[in-house]
């Protein structure tokens, strides 16, 4: 189970970007909820049973950022960005092993042309290439042997260069 930090900062992308989030932000409210952070929204977030209503998740997912006062994302690149920031880390946690959340981040730049994320839907493409074939032409010297490494050290280099989402203002 992720941190708040992460739930909140995944749920708050999702929303900024208007995707589905129903399941996952009801359990974001209970994750508030054992997190000691109570308001009115998140009771009512936790109330609610499926079937799920875009509106009606969208609307309480504001209510709770307003009465918690948090931060989320001011545009559609931001949101992109934070949603990235968590897979990416995923990504450099597993060794590069982790391919499904660089497809995950591959289809942020795909859905929403983030530029900064572009590398990401290359390397994806390479290292599906390369693993098939031995080759490929998309990132300058990716091979079999060696894309986990340049996965990792492409995602910490883009880590690095971003500052980290802080939805509750604390850093």
């Amino acid at each position: 189970m992720p941190d708040l930090t992460r739930q909140t900062t995944d749920i708050l992308a999702l929303h900024a970007l208007t995707i589905e989030m129903a399941v996952p932000a009801v359990a974001w409210g209970w994750a508030m909820v054992d997190g000691e952070r109570y308001s009115d929204g998140i009771w009512a977030l936790t109330a609610l049973t499926p079937p799920y209503h875009w509106s009606e998740i969208s609307d309480l997912v504001a209510q709770i950022v307003r009465e918690q006062g948090l931060v989320a994302p001011r545009s559609q690149g931001e949101a992109t960005r934070w949603l990235a920031w968590g897979h990416l880390e995923d990504i450099v946690a597993s060794g590069g092993e982790d391919f499904a959340a660089l497809k995950l981040v591959s289809r942020l730049w795909f859905d929403h042309e983030t530029p900064d994320l572009h590398i990401f839907y290359k390397l994806k493409h390479a290292v599906r290439e390369v693993e098939a074939t031995g080759a490929q032409g998309h990132v300058a010297g990716l091979t079999r042997e060696n894309w986990k490494a340049v996965v990792v050290e492409t995602c910490a280099g883009w880590l690095a260069g971003h500052s980290r989402p802080d939805p509750f203002g604390e850093r």
